[in-house]
This record gives C-alpha cells, sequence and structure tokens, in this order.
C-alpha cells in the first residue's frame, strides 16, 4: 500500500536522521521501498529540504547541517554557509554582481574552446560573459539560456542549439524535463556552468530544483566540466546539488579567492581529489 505523502515524508526523515551528516538516501533505494516513481521521492525531499531537514545530492538526499541552517552564517570553524532559501534573484540583480571577477573568468574559461568543439553554456552570468569571447569561434553551443542564444545571433560561425522546455522568466532560461531530449542526442566535450554557490562536501548547489535538474542535464556525459566561480560564491551552499565535486574538471575562479584561507583549503581538497584550479587574472 502506497503512503499518504507526509507518512512518508517522515519515514524518509527517520532514515535520514539514522545517518551521519554526509552520508546518503539513494532515490531509486527509496522509490523502490515505497512503491512511487522517482519524481514522487523528488516532491518529498523538496517538502523536506523547505523544511530545512534535508538536502538533495546527485541521485539521493542526504541529512542537513541543522547548525548552519539555522544560524545562516559560518560556523566557528570556518564552515560553509547556507544561502537565504527561495530567494530567487532575476538576471538583472545577478549580472550587477562582481562583474569584472566574471568579466576575467569568463575570457580565461574562453581560452579553453578550440574551433570544431560542441561545448555547453548554463544560463549563469558568468557563463554568458564568455560568449563575446567566442564570437568568431567555429564551434557549436548548447544552451538553457535564452540569452546565450541572442549574444550569438550576429556570429556566423557559431552554431546554436537552445533546448526545449519551460521558460524560467527571471532568469531566461529553459527547464523542464524536455531539456533531456536535446542534450541526450548531442554528444558535447565541454560544460561550462556556474551556480549560486560551491561548497566541498555540498558541491555545487543552487536556489531552484528545477535549474539544477536543467544544469545536470547539460552535464550528461560531457567529457570535461568546468565551474566558473567567483570567490563570492566559495564556502556556501544553497538549498539544491547541481553536482558534487567529483563531477568537476576544472574549476576557474578570481584571483581574490586566495585572500581567504579557508576558500584556498576548499579548493586545496579539491585539488586533491584531482580537480584542476586555474586563478583568472593571477600572476
Amino acid at each position: 500500500m502506497k503512503r499518504l505523502p507526509y507518512t512518508r515524508q517522515q519515514k524518509i526523515l527517520e532514515q535520514l536522521n539514522s545517518l551521519d551528516q554526509y552520508e546518503c538516501l539513494k532515490i531509486d533505494d527509496l522509490a523502490r521501498d515505497f512503491n512511487v516513481s522517482n519524481m514522487t521521492i523528488y516532491r518529498d525531499i523538496e517538502q523536506l529540504e523547505k523544511s530545512g531537514d534535508a538536502l538533495r545530492v546527485h541521485g539521493g538526499v542526504r541529512p542537513a547541517d541543522r547548525d548552519l541552517a539555522e544560524s545562516g552564517e559560518s560556523s566557528s570553524q570556518g564552515g560553509p554557509a547556507i544561502l537565504p532559501a527561495y530567494h530567487d534573484s532575476t538576471i538583472e540583480e545577478r549580472f550587477s554582481r562582481e562583474i569584472e571577477s566574471k568579466r576575467a573568468i569568463a575570457e580565461t574559461a574562453a581560452g579553453y574552446v578550440k574551433d570544431g568543439d560542441v561545448i555547453a553554456i548554463d544560463p549563469s552570468t558568468t557563463t554568458l560573459c564568455m560568449c563575446a569571447c567566442l564570437m568568431d569561434r567555429k564551434i557549436t553551443v548548447v544552451t538553457t539560456s535564452i540569452n546565450v542564444v541572442l549574444q550569438f545571433a550576429s556570429s556566423k560561425t557559431v552554431s546554436v542549439i537552445l533546448c526545449g522546455g519551460t521558460i524560467r522568466k527571471s532568469a531566461l532560461s529553459v527547464v523542464g524535463p524536455l531539456v533531456s531530449e536535446t542534450t541526450s542526442r548531442i554528444r558535447v566535450s565541454k560544460c561550462f556552468v556556474s551556480a549560486a554557490a560551491f561548497a566541498y562536501e555540498q558541491g555545487l548547489t543552487d536556489m531552484t530544483m528545477e535549474e539544477c535538474e536543467a544544469k545536470r542535464q547539460l552535464m550528461h556525459g560531457c567529457r570535461e566540466v568546468y565551474a566558473l566561480l567567483d570567490h563570492t560564491k566559495i564556502n556556501q551552499y544553497a538549498p539544491f546539488v547541481v553536482c558534487s565535486v567529483r563531477d568537476i574538471n576544472t574549476i576557474i575562479t578570481d584571483s581574490r579567492t586566495g585572500d581567504s584561507p579557508e576558500k584556498s583549503a576548499i579548493l586545496r581538497r579539491c585539488a586533491d581529489d584531482g580537480v584542476s584550479l586555474v586563478y583568472a587574472g593571477a600572476g
């Protein structure tokens, strides 16, 4: 017999409370145990995230860090701060923040793109800054960003594929299950993504589940994933998980990240796991 949503969520929470903080439950296992679809479990997890009891990770869910969720600040040991949930900034608001750092990071990232590449670009404002550096490249760009499409409209050499789906008006991006219909038919060599926050344990995180899922679809099957992160995003985490550290090949950040011992330590841990680190504007 299928349980009511509230009862099922309480059972999931009981299982989460029996785990260590960074252990997780698998979505597939929960769906099988409760005899429901994966999407039903995702909706349960969304409710548990709203209450601050859980944090979604790639393919699963783990217990939330209650101390950080309640304080909204870094721990006394320099741990990551959780961003306020459900504040979905418009693209205009995001574009005005740390614009010089974003441009430096984007210019460095563009240097990894070669003629003939098929690349994916997410709807972040940092990756949007890459477009000006790629106008004359002979490349194919797969994207969920309407702004990226418009940027390349005048290019004679860049082919653009816009994924299908539902429009998020605040971000001018495409989300929903139809995104995978496009990405599953294309072999992307390099994917460039950003997000609201990044920390070692929590990985790359963002403010909406739909946007995170769309970013994962862009990354799926990609040979090289580049995370573009200015210094303000490191040592924080948001409610929804895009990917873990192990899913990232290269992190490109600005030189100001090195001014913070805590942020530098996070990136050193990433490097120990095999992630390449690039500091835009350094030296």
